[in-house]
């Protein structure tokens, strides 16, 4: 999963977004138009699992999955004993201690079983230029499981 690449030359994924591979980083997130602050980047879909199911992933694997690596939890789910598995891009996007897009995991309205996993610029992002987030607060660097790379990419 996210490790085989699968060209996407007309954009039909998401015309505002293409997907490269990085040296370092693995398949990051390249904005191919200028993204103003509070744009709406992407829309993700999500899969409400509970968080056991993580625990007994570990124990059977011997270690981290990619479960471990691309679960997203709203403030207090945890506690309540669910995650949630974003589709899309939402998974592809690094992590930077200075992001130019945030993550916030969104209940559809009227629907509070479903929730989405929205991507907003923060900052002015531009054409060629790689798209972050912070995967954790800042108070909690402390438990990344990588070692971050913080050079950016951008077009010439």
């Amino acid at each position: 999963m996210f490790r085989e690449y699968i060209p996407d030359k007309e954009g039909i994924f998401l015309p505002s977004i293409r997907i490269e591979h990085h040296p370092l980083k693995g398949y990051i997130c390249i904005a191919t138009v200028d993204i103003h602050p509070s744009t709406l980047i992407e829309r993700c879909p999500t899969i409400k699992f509970d968080a056991g199911i993580l625990k007994e992933l570990y124990e059977l694997n011997d270690g981290r999955t990619v479960f471990h690596d691309y679960n997203f939890n709203r403030p207090g789910s945890a506690l309540k004993g669910f995650s949630y598995f974003s589709m899309g891009y939402g998974g592809i996007y690094s992590h930077s201690k200075n992001a130019n897009a945030r993550w916030a995991l969104s209940v559809i309205p009227n629907d509070k079983e479903r929730s989405t996993l929205d991507i907003h610029a923060t900052k002015n992002i531009k054409r060629g230029e790689e798209i972050t987030i912070r995967y954790v607060n800042p108070a909690h660097d402390d438990i990344l499981w990588f070692d971050v790379v913080e050079d950016t990419i951008e077009e010439a």
